[in-house]
Parts: structure tokens; C-alpha cells; sequence
């Protein structure tokens, strides 16, 4: 029974690719590609802020006064001052058609914080992005930044 396996298994093999169809397709590869162009926008920068020792959870939140034409910041108990604060300001022929993330992680060799953004349109071809930066308990000294990408489509 051996002797016959081996040569029974052969030839099926053979009869198997003997009677064997081939079928095929041609496929279609396709990109479209849209370049786009760049959008001036200023840097939103929370400026230095001074915490206190210790501190606890604490938020810093950015805004533009229009009356006075001027960035206000919201100070919480162990917040002690900020300065060189500013919103970032992105122009465009009409700011109602751009959108950004709705936060941004800023990183540094201490750790991170979170950025909540908003948007403040101007009335004009411009709009401002402003911030509430979360800052966490017993934040070390450091310089923390992230970027985030703005988009106009129109």
C-alpha cells in the first residue's frame, strides 16, 4: 500500500495544475492631490506666569477685550501674575470658514498641560484663537509648548 501512495499523490498533483484556469484584473490606482497654501497667524502664548509654591489645579483662561483692545487673563488663587500674554490672530478673506482642534497638549521636560481653544471672530478678515490653559497641581518651572494645525477651506 506504501509503494503506491507516493506516486498516486504525484499524480494528482499533476493532474491538478494540468487542468488549472488563470483569471486577472487590471486595477486602477488614482490619487488626487490639493496643495494648500499657508494662513498668517500669530502664536498664542500664555506669556510667564508665576504660580505659587505647592500649587493646586489651577486654569488660565485668555480672552480679548474688544473695548480696550487688550488680552485679559483670569487669575485663580495660586495663579500669582502673567505677563507678555497674547491670542493668536489668524487673517484670512473670511474667518467663518476655518476651524482648529478643540484642545492642544503643551509638553515640556516636566511634564504637560492642556490647552482648551476657542475662537473670537473679529468682525473682520481676521479671527482670534484664545485659550484656557489647565494647569496641574505642584507645576514645576519649565517652558512647555505644542502647535496645532488651523485649517481654511473655502
Amino acid at each position: 500500500m506504501r509503494k503506491y501512495f507516493l506516486p498516486t499523490a504525484v499524480a494528482l498533483m499533476i493532474s491538478g495544475t494540468a487542468n488549472a484556469t488563470t483569471d486577472y484584473a487590471e486595477v486602477t490606482a488614482k490619487a488626487t492631490i490639493e496643495v494648500a497654501g499657508t494662513i498668517d497667524c500669530t502664536d498664542l502664548n500664555f506669556g510667564t506666569i508665576v504660580m505659587k509654591q505647592n500649587n493646586k489645579d489651577s486654569v488660565l483662561t485668555l480672552d480679548y477685550n474688544n473695548v480696550d483692545e487688550e488680552v485679559t487673563s483670569t487669575l485663580t488663587e495660586d495663579l500669582l501674575s502673567v505677563s507678555n500674554a497674547s491670542v493668536a490672530v489668524c487673517r484670512m478673506e473670511d474667518p467663518t470658514k476655518f476651524k482648529i482642534p478643540t484642545s492642544v497638549i503643551l509638553t515640556g521636560a516636566n511634564g504637560s498641560m492642556t490647552v482648551s481653544l476657542t475662537t473670537q471672530d473679529t468682525g473682520t478678515t481676521a479671527s482670534r484663537i484664545l485659550g484656557s490653559l489647565s494647569i496641574p497641581t505642584d507645576v514645576k518651572a519649565g517652558e512647555y509648548t505644542g502647535s496645532f494645525i488651523v485649517t481654511y477651506t473655502y
